[in-house]
């Protein structure tokens, strides 16, 4: 007795809860009733293709459960989400809306049981036309005749990469306040991405780098998404072509993630600063830009979705890394990829389509208001690294502008001082040249009138005497035509086999000597192999460098940063010294070789090759067939670069 009577309130309880089931299951539409929400309805996932055709879907009834209780998992292909829905319709209205949230759908059929029997009421697949749709309308709208009281409906769709979406019953007011809002807010969305956009080409105009360049095929594919996304693109651009819309679509999904990588990549400058993630970067570019031809193949993005679930630890790293750069803009810009990585990469990519973890019904939204988020705060990281960038710039130009304005004040003064120097040299030449040929001359002639005249009592020492005096006006020809440049002095250098590495070293040494470590600061870039050699007069060479060494120390200032440094490039040898002193004007640059330029005795003479002057540097340098030349240094002074030639078996070497 006790047995039957648990068997009994079983049965009862049993009874009541497939009666609450059924009641979950029905839908009430009232009088006050403008929107329903139907996804708390009942859904069977087609994951492995059960049912072929509407009349088997009887078989699989008990299937049909809410969507907590669905088993998501992902899937490659598209698969067909079936919903069931019965209406208790109460009120006087029998005219209304079906909403997907979506602009177009793949697949799509709906079907009303009528006795037992399933009517079809639409359908449409991937290659239905625009004109097609009951209603001509961007977003997937679908007239919904429901009778009152009690009705039932079954509904097959198929979404874009699985995504889920949000089943929306409206009256017919309703629908169109919606309509109209929609229409609306995608327009507003369109017209601000449209103007960020615009913004970004005029940037580019002025700013042309491949960053700026990444940066604005980026927007400009955003930009295409949230048209696509809004159903314009369908509507006005190809009606009639509803599968290239779907391809469309698929292009652009595939595609947005490979100017999104290289425009981080280029904005952290990673190929300078992180060598390793720029590595990362450039093989995530590359496996984006395999799977376009794929997607468009298989006409699903999921190997795309499966990537974009892949580079989430490499977001996730870059956002760490660039969090704690101190350059201009980066926090921005790290928010901008934190908010890509969570709207996007977590909650749509994971959460909605490729995982379907989480059931995102406006997943359109998500995109769109996520990639809105991202692409102004981009567009702020560009701004805040810009404005840097022209800071730094405006203030070198300050500089230039400023010695420029202290050449232009004072070029009068300057030409002036230039012709009384050169009277002054041509006077100062004068005067020695006959100083030091009239002692020799006069000697010379008193010795030739004492030979005249039989007065010497030594004719050997006289004639001796007039040979020294001989010798001693050539050496002093020679000294004055080396200085004039009408005489080589390739007779003169000893060459020979030098390590350039070693001796790069040692003449930084020697360098360093006349440095005071409290005024300016030296350093060395030699990278040459050590057996890298070359032939040329060590004492010349070192002593040209030494005098380029020695000047930026004089004319640099105190604080000043000098960098010695050597490379071999195209068969040439190339010595750079650089200073972070003051730049020179343009006409600076044309003289600093001149004999006169900056008249200073110490430099005009190489006896000790000590005082070396800038000419006779010059002209050292010409004689190994090399050049020396001068322009501003990124480090804000002057830098003096010597060239040297080198052998094929010296670059062999190197």
């Amino acid at each position: 007795m006790r047995f039957i009577l648990l068997l009994l309130m079983g049965y009862f309880l049993f009874a009541g809860k497939v009666v609450s089931a059924n009641q979950q299951q029905s839908i009430l539409l009232g009088d006050s009733t403008t929107q329903r929400s139907l996804n708390d309805a009942v859904f069977f996932f087609d994951y492995d293709n059960q049912i072929n055709k509407a009349d088997d879907v009887h078989r699989h009834s008990e299937q049909f459960v809410s969507l907590d209780e669905i088993e998501k998992r992902p899937q490659h292909a598209l698969y067909s989400k079936w919903v069931r829905l019965t209406f208790d319709n109460r009120s006087s209205n029998t005219d209304w809306v079906l909403s997907f949230g979506f602009a177009r759908l793949p697949k799509l059929a709906v079907y009303q049981l009528e006795d037992g029997v399933l009517r079809l009421v639409h359908r449409q697949g991937a290659h239905s036309s625009f004109n097609q749709r009951p209603i001509q309308d961007p977003q997937m709208y679908l007239p919904l005749n429901i009778e009152s009281g009690k009705s039932e409906f079954l509904i097959e769709y198929q979404t874009f990469a699985n995504a889920p979406a949000n089943l929306r019953l409206h009256s017919h007011a309703h629908y169109l306040s919606t309509s109209q809002l929609s229409i609306l807010t995608n327009a507003s969305l369109a017209g601000v991405v449209a103007a960020i956009l615009l913004i970004v080409i005029v940037n580019l105009a002025f700013n042309r780098n491949t960053t700026n360049v990444f940066y604005a095929l980026w927007t400009l594919l955003f930009l295409l998404i949230v048209i696509d996304m809004a159903g314009f693109s369908f509507q006005y651009f190809w009606p009639n072509h509803g599968f290239f819309s779907g391809q469309f679509s698929i292009g652009l999904m595939a595609t947005v993630p490979i100017f999104h990588l290289l425009f981080v990549r280029g904005f952290l400058q990673l190929k300078h600063y992180h060598p390793t993630l720029n590595s990362v970067y450039i093989a995530a570019t590359w496996l984006y830009i395999s799977l376009v031809p794929t997607a468009l193949y298989l006409e699903s993005v999921y190997y795309n979705l499966l990537a974009s679930t892949f580079v989430i630890p490499l977001f996730v790293y870059t956002c760490v890394w660039s969090f704690r750069q101190r350059g201009p803009g980066m926090r921005t810009f790290t928010y901008s990829l934190i908010n890509h990585l969570v709207f996007l990469n977590l909650f749509t990519i994971v959460g909605a389509s490729y995982g379907n973890l989480i059931d995102v019904f406006d997943i359109t939204s998500f995109i769109k208001v996520g990639y809105l988020i991202e692409v102004l705060l981009f567009t702020v990281a560009l701004a805040l690294q810009h404005k840097s960038l022209q800071g730094q710039l405006v203030k070198h130009l300050e500089q230039q502008v400023n010695a420029l304005n202290r050449t232009v004040d004072s070029e009068r003064q300057v030409v002036s001082e230039q012709v009384n120097q050169l009277k002054a040299k041509e006077e100062q030449l004068f005067t020695d040249l006959s100083h030091e040929l009239r002692t020799p001359l006069t000697v010379m002639k008193i010795q030739v009138e004492s030979l005249q005249y039989n007065i010497v009592e030594n004719v050997e020492d006289s004639y001796a005497k007039l040979m020294a005096k001989i010798d001693e006006l050539h050496k002093f020809i020679d000294q004055l035509m080396l200085v004039t440049g009408d005489k080589e002095v390739a007779n003169i250098l000893k060459k020979e086999d030098v390590k350039v590495a070693h001796f790069m070293n040692e003449t930084f040494q020697t360098c360093m000597t006349y440095v005071d470590p409290k005024k300016a600061r030296l350093e060395i870039i030699n990278r040459l192999d050590p057996h890298f050699t070359m032939q040329f007069d060590k004492r010349s060479i070192g002593n040209a460098i030494l005098e380029v060494v020695k000047n930026a120390l004089k004319y640099g200032g105190d604080g000043v940063d000098i960098k010695m440094s050597a490379l071999v490039s195209e068969r040439h040898l190339v010595l750079r010294i650089e200073d972070s002193g003051m730049p020179l004007s343009y006409d600076a640059h044309r003289q600093l070789f001149q004999p006169l330029f900056r008249e200073e005795a110490s430099r005009s003479s190489l006896s000790g090759g000590k005082g070396m002057g800038l000419a006779v540097c010059k002209k050292i340098i010409e004689c190994h067939g090399g050049k020396i030349d001068s322009h501003n240094s990124l480090l804000g002074g002057l830098c003096i670069e010597i060239i040297l030639p080198t052998s094929e078996v010296d670059l062999a070497l190197a």
